[in-house]
């Protein structure tokens, strides 16, 4: 009877269900579209109102190509779709949330989001394809290398879509709380004649959590906004605009970035 009742956790009792490959997962960061009626996580990314802005600021996305960098769950290759881009390939790291995305892709009826499982930073060192748009929504400060991140990202695309936290001392004096995962200090990061000063911070075991989504390293290292700003310039980005900055983020300052070459894509 024991092995038979562990033979019978391998299959599916209930009948076919969008729900039954949800439930396959502990937990979820999103939830899918209210229409669909489906019980997932708490945050409503499908609609998430950063990247309907970005969206706005692109104007059209019709006939556009986009890489997006940590996809999660799908949510924002979902909008990205409904507004029109011709083809996404969207590449992620962490193994739970790619098979995520492909639940969701399966659900949501995704036909021009392309699912890739893999380090996106490798992606950019290695691939000579250009896109219209680099989304990278919440990568940037869990990254070992942050710095060589944003120049491969500046020669790969025309317009990025940026939101990420940053560090910053005015903000976070030495008393704010959310300074005590940074108690290792600064580090100098020279790079293309350039001085950068990264932040280290730990995940203070947070890897332990069902739903982690940070990095694959506990070494990751927050830039300075200015600094983000002066790679992304050295890199032909003039048309800079910003919206949803929040210094009073539970983690720490952040804002969403939206800057574009000026000139017409290749």
């Amino acid at each position: 009877m024991q092995d038979f009742d562990l033979l019978s956790s391998k299959f599916e009792a209930r009948a076919p269900h969008a729900q039954n490959a949800i439930d396959l997962f502990s937990e979820w960061t999103g939830a899918f579209p209210q229409e669909y009626a489906l019980r997932a996580g708490p945050l409503a990314l499908y609609s998430d109102p950063r990247i309907a802005w970005a969206i706005a600021q692109c104007g059209s996305l019709d006939g556009k190509t986009v890489l997006e960098l940590g996809p999660l769950e799908g949510s924002h290759a979902y909008m990205l779709e409904k507004a029109g881009a011709r083809e996404i390939v969207a590449v992620e790291a962490n193994k739970q949330a790619y098979l995520k995305c492909l639940v969701a892709k399966e659900i949501l009826g995704l036909k021009r989001s392309k699912f890739l499982l893999g380090d996106f930073e490798r992606y950019l060192e290695e691939t000579d394809r250009h896109f219209d748009i680099i989304l990278a929504s919440g990568v940037l400060y869990h990254l070992n290398a942050p710095v060589p991140f944003l120049d491969q990202i500046g020669q790969r695309c025309q317009t990025l879509v940026l939101w990420t936290h940053y560090f910053d001392a005015d903000v976070m004096d030495e008393d704010d709380p959310r300074r005590g995962p940074f108690a290792d200090g600064v580090t100098e990061f020279e790079y293309k004649d350039r001085t950068y000063q990264l932040h280290r911070r730990s995940y203070a075991g947070a890897w332990n959590a069902d739903g982690y989504c940070g990095g694959p390293k506990d070494d990751h290292f927050w830039m300075e906004r200015e600094q983000i700003l002066a790679i992304c310039k050295d890199n032909g980005f003039s048309d800079i605009r910003t919206k949803f900055k929040d210094d009073a983020h539970v983690n720490g300052p952040s804002c969403l970035f939206y800057m574009n070459k000026g000139t017409a894509s290749d």
